[in-house]
């Protein structure tokens, strides 16, 4: 009962926002619905069925310099504090999208968001880009975010998609498709040692790096409790990173909008297809497209 009750919470977290906030876009179809801000093109929510899939706070802040947890934020043009500024995560997170086209069919929504750099983005990255985001909802939620040096020199990439995953009970799920992979904790050391065995059992807090070995991957979110399997299939991410806060992580009894209330661990993880850290990063030469992309599908039942 606890975990739909707080699902009850999040989806009102969510809808509480809409009358406050003219920069919401909502896309539907016959099965699935997603809402969608024009600040940092930050996904708020996915339902399929009526069913929400992803973890909102209990109040909304997701306009401003201060990160604030929950939906799909958009790590760009770095991910984590690998970037020029102080600012974690990029500032794509935090700028204003403009709406480059919209159109919808009973069974297919789609919306295309696109940034460029003005004197704000130029005083932090100094460098002219493209960054186009396309949002396709039909039974699934597909993203692909387009990244083009219209610059004459190069830059260095990172990004990722962010998403916060509602989940039953964080001690009862699983996180599939990690056996065999390289991994870290970063928490602790940023150098990959040895293969990660089996699925990852989330029983604590962590915070760990994977090396993806193939171009497209795919995780599966295992939560018995809910009794679905959300998959996050993605290309063009050389890394995963899989997140929860636990106990350890800064929390409150009356938290501030977009932060962590006490208990809120219990109930989200974030499985992130990512480009982060040197190594990894892409060498956008002028005139290069890069790609990235995640799709999100469900499946009830928690067998194969």
């Amino acid at each position: 009962m606890k975990a739909i009750r707080y699902l009850f919470v999040s989806a009102m977290a969510v809808s509480s926002l809409f009358a406050d906030d003219s920069a919401i876009l909502t896309l539907e179809t016959e099965r699935a619905s997603a809402v969608v801000s024009l600040a940092g093109g930050r996904i708020l929510s996915f339902k399929t069925s009526g069913e929400e899939v992803l973890w909102s706070p209990k109040s909304w802040n997701h306009k401003g310099d201060k990160w604030c947890h929950g939906g799909i934020p958009i790590c760009w043009p770095w991910f984590g504090s690998s970037g020029p500024s102080t600012n974690a995560h990029g500032f794509a997170w935090r700028s204003a999208f403009e709406v480059r086209s919209r159109k919808s069919s009973p069974t297919r929504s789609e919306l295309v968001l696109g940034l460029k750099p003005d004197a704000a983005t130029r005083k932090e990255w100094p460098h002219e880009f493209d960054l186009e985001y396309s949002i396709t909802l039909t039974d699934t939620l597909k993203l692909v975010l387009k990244t083009r040096n219209t610059d004459s020199k190069p830059f260095i990439l990172t990004a990722g998609f962010h998403p916060y995953f509602f989940i039953g009970d964080r001690d009862r799920t699983v996180v599939t498709g990690t056996d065999g992979m390289r991994y870290c904790d970063a928490r602790v050391k940023r150098e990959f040692g040895g293969a990660w065995k089996g699925n990852m059992k989330l029983n604590s807090s962590f915070d760990h790096v994977f090396v993806e070995p193939y171009p497209t991957a795919s995780h599966t979110v295992v939560d018995p409790l809910l009794d679905r399997r959300v998959t996050v299939t993605s290309s063009g991410a050389k890394r995963l990173v899989v997140w929860n806060p636990g106990v350890e992580e800064q929390a409150w009894e009356k938290p501030a909008p977009g932060d962590l209330a006490i208990g809120d661990w219990r109930h989200l993880v974030c499985v992130e297809p990512a480009i982060l850290w040197k190594e990894a990063a892409i060498d956008m030469k002028p005139g290069a497209v890069h790609e990235m992309t995640a799709e999100i599908s469900i499946k009830k039942g928690t067998g194969k």
